[in-house]
């Protein structure tokens, strides 16, 4: 994904290497003023008046100068060229990770599919087996569907016409929509939750659409990525002029230094897990992002292992 963020380090590292260019230009332009001024011009000219007079002297002189303005602009070529082939570089890297990844996650439930549809229309299937069969090919085809709509939605979000919306809306209401959308899945999984969320408004500049799919990313993170029977906690409060909410678990702790914001990271390294893509919590920053909230994972929650902890700007 071309995000934005990218593009901004992309500009200012540019704009940096400008401006080291040409402050040595000032240096080195200044150290052959001071030279011709000091040394070479009173020994060329005694008299020190050498206006008008075009010689190899004066030529020498403003040769110089056209030189190292030719050498400033070569080398800051050179420099923009190195920049923008390193990150076409990375760019492609993260390309192929993506194209990897996704052949990663459709190949197991595809070859499962393939297997259990040739064992039915072979009829290698026991009766009391058939209806569990046809579950298990609706699950695996689901999941796939839902890994092509992630990817979508990844893909979107970097995309030049990817334009939010951005309306007043209540953030109370909508924690709560999301909450009770989810509450199911939730007891599914065995899963003791505790929700705090205030009575009063707590008004944010919003596309509730897109915000929704983000911390709807928070919550379902929370159940896929640990064990059943795990409690969760769900808190909003207002903190001086920000929003601050926090989705806590006492689940499975995050590996120290794993940066699981990057698209296709999960806490399972070889990816074998089959509880996710890696895509939903890239998508959730990069959604954020846009909505001026930050973003954190802490672990000094009383009661819990992790927490997800974003601040939002309050109208």
């Amino acid at each position: 994904m071309k995000s934005k963020n990218g593009m901004v380090k992309l500009r200012n590292r540019i704009v940096w290497c400008f401006i080291i260019v040409v402050f040595a230009v000032r240096v080195f332009d200044s150290a052959i003023d001071s030279t011709w001024d000091e040394v070479i011009a009173p020994k060329l000219y005694p008299g020190g008046d050498y206006t008008g007079i075009v010689d190899a002297g004066t030529i020498g002189y403003m040769s110089a100068s056209f030189i190292l303005y030719i050498i400033s602009a070569i080398v800051f070529y050179i420099m923009v060229k190195k920049i923008i082939e390193k990150e076409s570089l990375r760019q492609i890297q993260e390309q192929n990770l993506i194209y990897a990844a996704v052949a990663h996650d459709l190949k197991t439930p595809m070859t499962s599919v393939q297997g259990f549809a040739k064992a039915l229309s072979e009829g290698k299937i026991k009766s009391e087996e058939v209806n569990e069969t046809y579950q298990i090919i609706y699950n695996k085809s689901k999941g796939m569907n839902e890994l092509v709509d992630t990817l979508f939605e990844y893909a979107k979000c970097g995309s030049a016409d990817y334009k939010m919306i951005y309306k007043e809306t209540n953030l109370c209401v909508l924690l709560r929509d999301i909450v009770a959308e989810n509450y199911c899945d939730f007891e599914q999984h065995g899963i003791e939750l505790a929700i705090d969320i205030p009575e009063d408004k707590i008004i944010v500049s919003a596309d509730k659409k897109e915000l929704k799919r983000a911390i709807t990313n928070l919550l379902v993170n929370a159940y896929k990525h640990n064990p059943d029977g795990i409690h969760i906690l769900v808190k909003l409060y207002l903190d001086g002029k920000k929003a601050k909410l926090i989705i806590a678990d006492d689940g499975t702790q995050i590996p120290i230094g794993m940066n699981i914001f990057e698209p296709f990271v999960t806490e399972n390294v070889a990816r074998t897990s089959g509880k996710g893509t890696g895509l939903g919590l890239a998508i959730t920053k990069y959604i954020l992002d846009e909505h001026k909230a930050k973003i954190d994972i802490c672990d000094t929650v009383p009661g819990y292992v992790k927490a997800f902890v974003v601040d939002f700007p309050i109208v």
